[in-house]
């Protein structure tokens, strides 16, 4: 077994040195001084390989670059050579080493630190221009059309540092988003996303429209185009955070930095030093973004979270009431069982008791035992359903109490709602019954109820409408016991309009109350529970720039 670990780990150490050799060499005819696309690819392997890999990484990239070093021996001399074979990753090593022991741009798996990816972004480019002014210095052939020693440095510094941009923000997303054994749901959701979308529809065409101006239009139009580009991926950033600069920043750098020759030209430094603090810029501020979009999505799973415990509750208090329901008419049936045995054995013992009125206190206390058992969870919604419930138990409560009814139920997909919806929906249509005919002059109230589905999401709609006769007053102040008792009868607890509202939003509803002409209306619209998926997300981190 540790043969075989030996073994596997030492082809590993060679298809490292094999792999990054093979791709400098294809990538060096392409790296130009303002834009040496190898130092993006040297920051990204330094930074996201294993420290084991480390040594094999330097050997791949010392052999070709020893090479083309030596190529340039009789035009730039021996010590020019000799510097310039020393790999630029031997001066980089120590500065990643550092930023990842004591500043790690990763602070877990799936969250990136960009305050610390930029700063080590920055000291890798400060290492890399150390390294390209000491080769500059030893050179033979100093005819550069730029005199200036500090123009020489900015250069040096600026064509890393937008090379390792170019590169960097792609490695690292793959990085953060990748899970073992599930690369193909990943690629479909980022076939699927919004931001590749927007990316491909709206800013890769401004992008090309940009490039051909700067390409064919005059001088003031390539001062101007590189700066436009980044109109459309500040709007993208504010959306989406850091991630659209991560996929839109690397496409604008390489249109820029290819328009120009790999000769160094004065002209191309202000766009250089545009696109850097601009892309530097906006990672920052998508940072921001995306850590506050992360406490928004934490708020929103708090509430949601919040919201099905508060369904659970209702559920499980509704179940309980069910039980005690249940639990009482078995007891008024044994009650009955028993004061029937007892007046028996009463009437042998004493044969000339007068035994009615006792029958007829025992038969009282069944009733109220009954209508309590009824009143916390009606026989007809627990046998045949919500709307034997509207359209039995409401209508005899009111009857009881000298106000007419009427109940028309409409639309569909009632037997498909969560048994928490249809709570809810009882109960709210008690207590808005309850609301509405606590006016004296209600005489008629009419229930609607609606259910339909919406893009796949099911909702059902409520309204109650209490009609206002003021004729009809003398008869509410006659049964006004009836009236007082209609809400102990349904099983309501009496309350407002503010605390039904937040009975409905338990839902995702809304609940509003009209008066038109002599009517009073109360309509709440509560939707379905939706199936909610458990996240394997990890924890998100405070707002501090970890973003994932």
């Amino acid at each position: 077994m540790g043969k075989v670990l030996w073994k596997n780990e030492w082809l590993a150490q060679i298809g490292v040195t094999v792999g990054y050799a093979l791709l400098y060499v294809v990538l060096h005819p392409y790296s130009t001084a303002h834009w040496p696309i190898v130092a993006g690819v040297r920051f990204v392997g330094l930074l996201l390989l294993p420290y084991r890999f480390w040594p094999a990484f330097l050997l791949g990239e010392a052999l070709p670059n020893a090479y083309n070093a030596y190529a340039c021996l009789d035009s730039q001399g021996l010590n020019w050579v000799l510097a310039r074979a020393v790999p630029p990753s031997l001066l980089v090593m120590p500065v990643i080493w550092w930023c990842r022991t004591w500043m790690p741009p990763f602070p877990s798996k799936h969250l990136v630190d960009i305050r610390a990816l930029i700063a080590c972004v920055l000291l890798a480019s400060v290492a890399g221009t150390a390294n390209s002014s000491i080769v500059y210095s030893l050179s033979i052939d100093q005819s550069h059309p730029i005199s200036s020693d500090p123009l020489i440095v900015a250069a040096f510094f600026m064509g890393p540092y937008l090379a390792i941009l170019s590169v960097m923000p792609w490695a690292v997303m793959a990085k953060l988003d990748y899970r073992a054994g599930h690369v193909k749901e990943q690629v479909h959701q980022i076939l699927r996303s919004k931001l590749l979308l927007d990316i491909v529809a709206i800013f890769m065409p401004t992008l090309a429209v940009l490039a051909w101006l700067e390409f064919s239009g005059g001088n003031e139009i390539k001062q101007i185009a590189p700066m436009a580009m980044f109109i459309p991926l500040a709007w993208l950033t504010l959306k989406y955070g850091w991630r659209a600069v991560g996929m839109g920043a690397p496409l604008a750098i390489a249109c820029v930095s290819l328009s120009y020759t790999s000769e160094p030209d004065v002209r191309m430094y202000a766009p250089q030093a545009f696109l850097m603090l601009a892309v530097t810029g906006l990672f920052a501020l998508g940072a921001r973004i995306s850590a506050q979009l992360m406490q928004e999505e934490c708020e929103r799973e708090s509430m949601l979270n919040v919201q099905r415990i508060a369904r659970q509750s209702l559920q499980l208090g509704e179940q309980r009431m069910r039980q005690t329901s249940q639990a009482l008419e078995y007891l008024a049936g044994t009650l009955h069982i028993t004061n029937g045995r007892l007046l028996e054995q009463m009437r042998r013992i004493v044969p000339n008791i007068e035994s009615h009125a006792f029958y007829k206190q025992a038969m009282a206390t069944q009733n109220q035992v009954y209508q309590l058992a009824e009143s916390m969870h009606p026989v007809a919604w627990r046998e045949r359903g919500l709307p034997a419930a509207l359209n039995e138990t409401i209508a005899r409560a009111l009857d009881e109490a000298g106000i007419a009814y009427r109940c028309e139920i409409t639309g569909r997909g009632f037997t498909r709602l969560a048994p928490a919806v249809l709570t809810a929906t009882y109960r709210t249509a008690c207590e808005a019954v309850v609301y509405v005919s606590s006016r004296l002059a209600c005489t008629r109230v009419k229930l609607v109820l609606r259910g339909g589905e919406t893009n796949g999401k099911r909702w059902v709609v409520l309204r109650v409408e209490g009609s206002l006769d003021e004729t009809g007053v003398a008869n509410a102040v006659y049964l006004s016991e009836e009236r007082q008792r209609l809400a102990s009868k349904l099983g309501a607890s009496a309350l407002d309009v503010v605390e039904m509202r937040d009975q409905v939003r338990i839902f995702d509803g809304v609940l509003h109350t009209r008066t038109p002409g002599n009517k009073l209306q109360v309509t709440a619209l509560l939707h379905d529970a939706a199936r909610e998926v458990r996240s394997s997300k990890p924890a998100s981190a405070p707002l501090r720039l970890w973003v994932k």
